[in-house]
C-alpha cells in the first residue's frame, strides 16, 4: 500500500502520484489496502511509539467507519526483546484493551495479524479532537470546565482499572472529545489507546515468558509517566495513572506540564524532586484544588491516593465551591517561553519574553488568532488560538525545537525586523495576498495592510 506524505490518503501500489496534490507516493504497509480481507485503510489519521492510526471501512459492515492501529516490525522484531515476547505482548494488551467496556472508553473490536504480516488493533472511530488539540489552542482551561472534563476521563480510567487493565500512557493526545452539538457544552470524552495498557493482575503468560523489566523497557509519554514507571524496576500499579491524570490536570490549569527538558532530565528531576507547586503559574487556583492535584503528583506513590475515583472525588469536592471569573471584554493572556523570545498575534509584534519567562497580553480582543513564538535558532511555535470572551487568565507554553538538526529551516525571526513570516501555512490559517500576514481562516480583512 502507498500513502501521499502530504495528505496523508492512502492508495493501490500502482498509484505513484497523488491525484489530489500531485506529490509522489510512497510505499509504507506491506499488502494492499485491503487490510486481512476486511478493512480497507483510507486515510492515515496520526502515528505513535508502536505505529500508525488509520481511518478505515469496515467492508463486512458496509459504510461503518473504524480507526486501525498498525504495529510496526522493528517493535515485534526487536533485538532487545526474547523471541515471540512482543508478539505475545500485544495479543494480551490487545485482549485486555478489548475486555474493558465503559462509555468514556473508546472500544476495541478487534484485532490480529494480515497475511502480510502486518499485526493491527480495531477500535470505534472517534470523530472529534483530541484534548491535545483543544489546550494547544485555547491554553489553560477554568477550573470548573477543567474537572468536568477530569471527572469523564476518570471515569474511563477507572472502568478500566476495574477490568484489570492500566493505561500507562495517559496523555491529552489519547483523549479524544466528541461533538455533541449541545452549545458551548466541551463534548463527551473517551479514553483511547490501551494498546500499551498492562495487566494489572500478572497473568500465567507474563510469569511463563521470562519478560524482565529491562527488556520491556520504559513504555510511555516521559512527561506524563510517574517517576516509578521511568524505573523499570521497580513494579506500578492503578497509581501510576493517578499520577498521570494529575500531570493532564496540571497542564490543563498551568499551561505546561510539572517538569520538562529530554528524557534523562525528566527521570532525574521526577525522581528526586517534587512537582512545582500550581500556584507558581496561576495565582488564582483554590488552595485545595491545588493540594488535590499536587497530592497526584507525589513522589512516593503511598502518599498519593490509593484510587482513580479517590483522587477524583476529591477534585471535584474541593471545586464544588468555585465561580468561574467572567470579566466582558477583557482577557488575559499569558505567554510562556523562552528569555529573549518574540511575540507576535496575527503577525503584530507583541513583546518579547522577559526574565520571568512570560509576556502578559490583555489587549487582545476574544476570538480566533494566529500566536507566533520565535527566538533566533530555534523553529518558531505558530499555531492557531482561541481567546476566550471574559477569559479571567490564560497561559499558553510555547513550545520551541532547536533548528541545529532540522535540515537548516529557518526561524522566521530571522527573516527581518518586520517578522513577515515565512514557514508553511498551517491548517486554518490563511495569509494575505499582498503582505503575507497571517490570520484565522474566516478574517475577510488584513490587518497589516487593508487588504481585503
Amino acid at each position: 500500500m502507498k500513502e501521499c506524505p502530504k495528505c496523508e490518503n492512502c492508495f493501490v501500489d500502482e498509484v505513484n502520484f497523488c491525484p489530489h496534490d500531485k506529490t509522489q507516493t510512497r510505499l509504507t504497509l506491506p499488502g494492499s489496502q485491503l487490510l486481512a480481507k476486511r478493512y480497507f485503510l483510507e486515510k492515515r489519521l496520526g502515528r505513535g511509539a508502536m505505529g500508525q492510526v488509520y481511518l478505515a471501512r469496515d467492508e463486512n459492515l458496509g459504510t461503518r467507519k473504524v480507526a486501525v492501529k498498525t504495529i510496526r516490525q522493528d517493535v515485534l522484531n526487536s533485538d532487545d526483546l526474547q523471541e515471540g515476547e512482543a508478539i505475545a505482548r500485544f495479543e494480551r494488551e490487545a485482549r485486555a484493551a478489548a475486555s474493558i467496556h465503559h462509555p468514556h472508553v473508546v472500544d476495541v473490536t478487534d484485532f490480529g495479524e494480515s497475511a502480510e504480516g502486518v499485526f493491527f488493533l480495531v477500535m470505534e472511530y472517534v470523530e472529534g479532537e483530541t484534548l491535545h488539540k483543544l489546550l494547544r489552542r485555547e491554553g489553560t482551561l477554568s477550573v470548573k470546565r477543567a474537572v468536568k472534563l477530569l471527572s469523564q476521563i476518570a471515569e474511563g480510567v477507572e472502568a478500566a482499572h476495574r477490568a484489570g487493565v492500566l493505561h500507562r500512557d495517559l496523555k491529552p493526545a489519547n483523549i479524544f472529545i466528541m461533538r455533541t452539538g449541545k452549545g458551548d457544552d466541551d463534548g463527551f470524552i473517551k479514553v483511547g489507546d490501551f494498546g500499551l495498557a498492562k495487566i494489572v493482575n500478572q497473568t500465567v503468560t507474563d510469569a511463563a515468558s521470562n519478560a524482565t523489566p529491562s527488556s520491556r523497557g520504559i513504555v510511555g509519554t516521559p512527561e506524563f509517566m510517574s517517576p516509578e514507571q521511568m524505573q523499570p524496576e521497580l513494579g506500578v500499579d492503578v497509581r501510576t495513572d493517578v499520577y498521570a491524570l494529575g500531570t493532564i490536570a496540571y497542564l490543563m490549569l498551568g499551561g505546561r506540564t510539572p517538569f520538562t527538558g529530554d528524557l534523562m532530565q525528566l527521570v532525574m528531576q521526577k525522581v528526586m524532586h517534587p512537582a512545582p507547586p500550581l500556584s507558581n503559574l496561576r495565582s488564582d487556583i483554590p488552595k485545595a484544588v491545588e493540594q488535590a492535584i499536587m497530592r497526584a503528583l507525589e513522589i512516593d506513590p503511598n502518599k498519593r491516593p490509593a484510587t482513580v475515583s479517590e483522587w477524583i472525588s476529591n477534585l471535584e469536592t474541593s471545586a464544588e465551591n468555585v465561580e468561574d471569573k467572567t470579566n466582558i471584554g477583557i482577557s488575559r493572556l499569558v505567554i510562556l517561553a523562552p528569555v529573549g523570545a518574540e511575540v507576535y498575534v496575527d503577525d503584530e509584534r507583541k513583546g518579547s519574553v522577559g526574565g520571568s519567562g512570560r509576556l502578559v497580553l490583555s489587549t487582545v480582543p476574544a476570538g480566533r488568532h494566529v500566536l507566533r513564538v520565535s527566538k533566533t535558532g530555534e523553529k518558531d511555535d505558530e499555531r492557531l488560538i482561541e481567546v476566550r470572551e471574559g477569559a479571567d487568565e490564560q497561559v499558553i507554553q510555547a513550545q520551541l525545537k532547536s533548528l541545529q538538526n532540522l535540515n537548516g529551516q529557518i526561524s522566521s525571526s530571522q527573516t527581518g525586523s518586520d517578522g513577515a513570516a515565512q514557514s508553511t501555512l498551517i491548517p486554518e490559517i490563511v495569509a494575505c495576498t499582498n503582505c503575507g500576514a497571517r490570520f484565522a481562516e474566516g478574517v475577510k480583512f488584513c490587518g497589516r495592510c487593508g487588504n481585503r
